[in-house]
């Protein structure tokens, strides 16, 4: 089931091989406050065919859209060159580059696990795409980008070569977002702004639901490397012939007859 706010969103691959790609997501990584030290293993697993990032970018079609670029470029000057669309490959599946110029305003990822490890969790063997590490402008949160950001990336995902039947993600529970103590540690101490929706709500509002809550999975702090203990949720949202969401260890009891669902705005 389609997002009202898709057509707001268009995605580019990542070029994992381009410098200016590789330095851009580090930089949106250190503005999200979370595992920018990580984007040197992405760039190895692109590599190998492994997690994919794909760019979301203002549609053509968005009203006022080089008003909304300019706010995110006056909130992240770092970001005001633009990327060219460069990505010669995705998962090791050649594709033609447009060499386009834009402006990404955020990301997310793409990526197939194990047999063994979907199965662990309950998932079957085969047919499941997770979604990870969606990230948006904070600059630009309220305007349904990170909605229509899930919508673009679950329909990409359920159509040829990936053919996802399942699209899953996992995130916090959402007393690390909601209790003083919790919050403050994960946060503030941070420098980082508390999410004014708890992501476990906002994914469920998407349409998915936990189908797997793991207990006593460390957190840790976006500075001084300090871990916390937590519960980590699983998502999900099934596609058959529709789309639907299940991740995150969620899934949509409305779309049981036809494996559902969608992940969040």
């Amino acid at each position: 089931m389609a997002s009202k706010h898709g057509w707001k969103i268009e995605l580019i691959p990542w070029d994992y091989s381009n410098p200016e790609h590789v330095q851009r997501l580090y930089d949106q990584r250190v503005a999200c406050g979370w595992r920018a030290d990580e984007v040197p293993s992405w760039v190895d697993a692109a590599k190998k065919g492994g997690r994919m990032f794909y760019w979301a970018l203002f549609s053509d079609a968005l009203p006022d859209r080089e008003k909304l670029i300019k706010q995110h470029i006056e909130a992240y000057p770092k970001e005001s060159i633009p990327l060219r669309d460069t990505a010669a490959e995705i998962r090791l599946v050649p594709r033609q580059p447009t060499m386009a110029e834009f402006i990404p305003i955020g990301h997310v990822a793409v990526d197939v696990h194990t047999p063994e490890d979907d199965m662990k969790l309950g998932l079957p063997p085969t047919g499941t795409v997770w979604v990870h590490g969606l990230y948006i402008s904070r600059a630009l949160h309220g305007g349904g980008f990170g909605a229509g950001t899930m919508s673009k990336i679950e329909t990409l995902v359920t159509e040829s070569p990936m053919n996802a039947k399942i699209v899953a993600l996992d995130t916090i529970s959402k007393d690390l977002q909601t209790e003083p103590g919790k919050r403050d540690l994960l946060y503030y101490d941070g420098g980082i702004p508390v999410p004014r929706v708890a992501s476990e709500d906002w994914y469920t509002s998407l349409g998915y639901e936990l189908f797997k809550r793991e207990e006593n999975v460390f957190v840790s702090m976006a500075k001084g490397g300090v871990e916390m203990p937590s519960k980590y949720l699983h998502l999900k949202i099934l596609y058959v012939l529709l789309c639907f969401h299940t991740l995150d260890l969620y899934y949509h009891p409305s779309f049981v007859l036809t494996e559902s669902h969608r992940l969040a705005d």
